[in-house]
């Protein structure tokens, strides 16, 4: 990744009041060659992160829906800008039960890139910052 690339936060619980339903953690993160772990057996390394049972990534915490390896998260995550992805906005428009599912609607779905839905974004002290104990 190169050291000029800019991070935009995206405020999750925003987006998934709006539809998204979690979609990027959803979707198939392919890792770099730097990012897979050695091989065993002569077997080759893994070259995606693992998903849980419903889907998701198996990173994601399923009670705080944040992200449990944020500051080591692999480069596709980082890189990755959902305001601008087509999947995103038919996910939030029609709705989707898995991935499989919505790259089939996404195939005769038409939305106008003036039209997307913009998931809001937020500070990265917002993002980083921990829940108050009350």
């Amino acid at each position: 990744m190169s050291g000029d690339a800019k991070t935009v936060y995206v405020d999750c619980d925003a987006g998934r009041r709006l539809g998204c339903r979690t979609y990027c953690c959803r979707l198939l993160v392919k890792l770099k060659p730097h990012e897979m772990a050695e091989s065993v057996n002569g077997l080759p390394a893994k070259g995606y992160v693992d998903k849980n049972s419903q889907g998701l990534c198996v990173h994601m915490d399923s009670e705080t829906w944040l992200c449990k390896i944020w500051e080591s998260r692999p480069e596709t995550c980082r890189e990755y800008t959902c305001n601008d992805d087509f999947m995103l906005q038919v996910a939030i428009r029609e709705g989707f039960e898995n991935i499989a599912d919505l790259a089939r609607k996404t195939t005769t779905a038409y939305i106008p890139k003036e039209t997307y839905v913009k998931v809001p974004t937020i500070s990265e002290g917002e993002v980083l910052s921990e829940p108050k104990e009350s």
